[in-house]
């Protein structure tokens, strides 16, 4: 890069962390650049951490910085990462444009733990202070699960579809079981799904006022 080599530091719980940082809304493009290159790449860093884009400017060459934290995304989440563009349903709901994600890190993080401690013998929490469990085997691992591991039923039940033939009381048995398990980006879209017909047209009502498009008359 530059001339310029570096090494990344891909242990998985730094990875975790980079999400939960990347996903941060309070956080600026340049926040977000600062610290995801503290967080991965791996480097000697003195006691006294950089804290501003200047600061890290002294430590790496400025030019470097941005393709540095783009080399950084790419390496963990690939091609898609994030889209500028935002669509919404009628219920105000943000629609996704990717393939549907079925679990996430942080709101998962228990039934993983679990999981894994099941299968494999392995307590993540040990491994994050040894810090050698390498990002890419942690995902290996993680698609490797057995099916009846809490993690695998929790994926099963996220992405069960309701039969043709269901009857009422089935189909609102299933949609209980999305709703304990649902991720929160998720979990409006069910409790729409369980509103009457009064509730759901307040419920719109109410979401078309927080987005200004009603007005008063």
């Amino acid at each position: 890069m530059n001339e310029n080599t570096y090494e990344l530091n891909l242990e998985f719980s730094r990875v975790l962390r980079w999400y939960e940082m990347w996903k941060d809304p309070e956080l600026s493009k340049e926040g977000k650049v600062l610290y995801s290159i503290i967080l991965i790449l791996s480097h000697d860093w003195a006691e006294v951490l950089p804290e501003t884009i200047e600061e890290l400017a002294d430590i790496i060459p400025q030019d470097d910085l941005i393709p540095l934290s783009n080399t950084i995304i790419k390496r963990i989440a690939g091609d898609q990462f994030e889209s500028t563009t935002v669509k919404r349903d009628l219920k105000g709901n943000i629609l996704e444009d990717e393939e549907k994600k079925w679990y996430e890190f942080e709101q998962d993080s228990g039934y993983i733990y679990s999981s894994f401690l099941m299968d494999y013998g392995m307590d993540l929490m040990v491994e994050r202070s040894k810090g050698t469990l390498h990002w890419d085997k942690f995902n290996h691992l993680l698609a490797g699960l057995s099916e009846n591991t809490k993690f695998k039923n929790v994926i099963k039940i996220r992405m069960m579809e309701y039969p043709e033939k269901a009857t009422p009381d089935e189909i609102e048995e299933i949609r209980k079981a999305k709703l304990a398990v649902a991720l929160k980006e998720d979990r409006a879209n069910l409790e729409f799904e369980m509103m009457d017909l009064k509730q759901k047209r307040e419920y719109m009502l109410k979401k078309q006022e927080e987005r200004g498009e009603v007005k008063d008359e």
